[in-house]
């Protein structure tokens, strides 16, 4: 039976199988917040943690050189990212290292660099991605927005491709008195997820807020097709149908 290599084992072999590892000093200059006597293996795990936390490559911290580092000036301070890194990393190193512990959480999970960026170099929601196409460029930037980062990230931990994203989208517009964007972004939710029972009932409390009676009615009852216990939809539906009904002789 093959022998299982350790991951301290596996971290050396493919340091030494990689051919950008000969670029890579033996020694380290101006190192700020990593320690001083910090072994080659561990910069490279650690740098590998960031790299792969943001979806970036060496040089987007790091001077000059192509993908195998030939030629990067690995001590430079000229890219302000490698500033930014420094701090975030002070960041870090406080949360784990003070604040974890003043929250007295039993086995806390400890922050990390995909924490917060799964995987890609900017840390913010997909909502606020969206919130600031629909913003600049009205629905259709929204919508290529979103098709757009749905192509290249759908699966991966990058965004939260949930129905609540564009929900909150639609709450942030009829927050702005934009309610005919916001009945556009739930309709265009709605065509991503049709079965879900709760886009019917949004899209039917703005259609109420537009004056749009007949549209909310066909709304709440689509939101009660598909969830039957939506008492929610049910009260809001019994109530427009009361208003609806022609007075009485």
């Amino acid at each position: 039976m093959a022998r299982v290599l350790g991951v301290g084992a596996w971290l050396a072999l493919s340091i030494a199988a990689t051919p950008a590892a000969a670029q890579i000093p033996d020694t380290f200059k101006n190192l700020k917040i990593l320690p001083k006597d910090i072994s080659k293996q561990e910069l490279v795990s650690r740098m590998r943690g960031f790299a792969g936390g943001l979806g970036v490559r060496c040089s987007h911290c790091h001077v000059g050189g192509t993908n195998d580092l030939t030629g990067t000036d690995f001590s430079s301070d000229e890219k302000k990212e490698k500033g930014i890194a420094r701090a975030m990393m002070a960041m870090v190193e406080e949360i784990n290292g003070k604040l974890l512990k003043k929250a007295e959480i039993e086995n806390p999970v400890t922050v990390k660099c995909v924490t917060c960026h799964h995987g890609v170099t900017r840390p913010e929601t997909l909502a606020e991605v969206l919130e600031r196409a629909v913003g600049k460029g009205g629905i259709d930037a929204l919508k290529a927005e979103y098709a757009s980062r749905r192509e290249k990230y759908y699966g991966a931990a990058a965004y939260d491709f949930q129905p609540r994203t564009l929900n909150e989208v639609a709450e942030w517009l009829s927050g702005e008195n934009k309610g005919d964007v916001a009945i556009a972004v739930m309709q265009f939710n709605i065509e991503q997820n049709p079965g879900d029972a709760y886009c019917y009932n949004l899209l039917g409390r703005l259609q109420i807020d537009a004056g749009d009676k007949a549209g909310a009615i066909a709304s709440f009852k689509k939101a009660i097709a598909l969830a039957p216990d939506d008492q929610w939809s049910a009260r809001l539906l019994a109530r427009l149908q009361s208003e609806s009904e022609p007075p009485k002789p």
